[in-house]
């Protein structure tokens, strides 16, 4: 959500400029995690006594900032290019909380390997909560919220979905 709230979307400089995310990532991984699963992870948590009291990790995808540049592409229609900056470079941008967001990234990408499995939503967790919603699946639904770097000519997609009752979500997401 926060590619739509806080304007980490796809942009550009001017209409020439081909549209591109810009982070201090790397090479490294970035833990996706929709808000819609937070909610059925903590659902699932509050559901299962033995996880009271204990950390628990919540991740929906793990990508690379080429690999989420390449679901915009793919799944908005225009090409959208990765700028790998560096943390001083992304920090000088100037914006409020810049400088938050820059050691934010460097702990993600200085500790990559131990961010993602401390992430890592518990199997039994997960068999609770039914699934977890991937990246590319979370862009097509919002796909309207990038409109603006969406061709006029493409159509948008039908919403076949049925409302959604509570015996037709995952146990976890209904309170008893």
């Amino acid at each position: 959500e926060n590619f739509i709230n806080f304007g980490m979307g796809p942009t550009r400089q001017a209409d020439t400029d081909p549209y591109g995310i810009t982070f201090p990532m790397s090479d490294k991984k970035l833990s996706m995690v929709m808000v819609e699963d937070i909610g059925k992870c903590a659902c699932a948590i509050f559901q299962n006594k033995s996880f009271i009291g204990k950390t628990v990790g919540v991740s929906s995808e793990n990508l690379t900032c080429e690999e989420i540049a390449s679901v915009f592409s793919k799944v908005c229609g225009q090409k959208v290019t990765y700028h790998a900056v560096s943390p001083e470079v992304y920090a000088s941008f100037g914006f409020p909380g810049a400088e938050e967001l820059t050691n934010m990234f460097r702990f993600f990408a200085e500790n990559e390997e131990e961010y993602v499995e401390y992430r890592t939503i518990p199997e039994k967790i997960m068999a609770d909560m039914g699934s977890v919603t991937k990246f590319e699946d979370w862009v097509e639904a919002n796909k309207s919220a990038f409109s603006a770097f969406v061709p006029s000519n493409s159509s948008p997609q039908e919403d076949n979905s049925s409302p959604t009752d509570a015996d037709s979500l995952p146990k976890c997401c209904v309170l008893q």
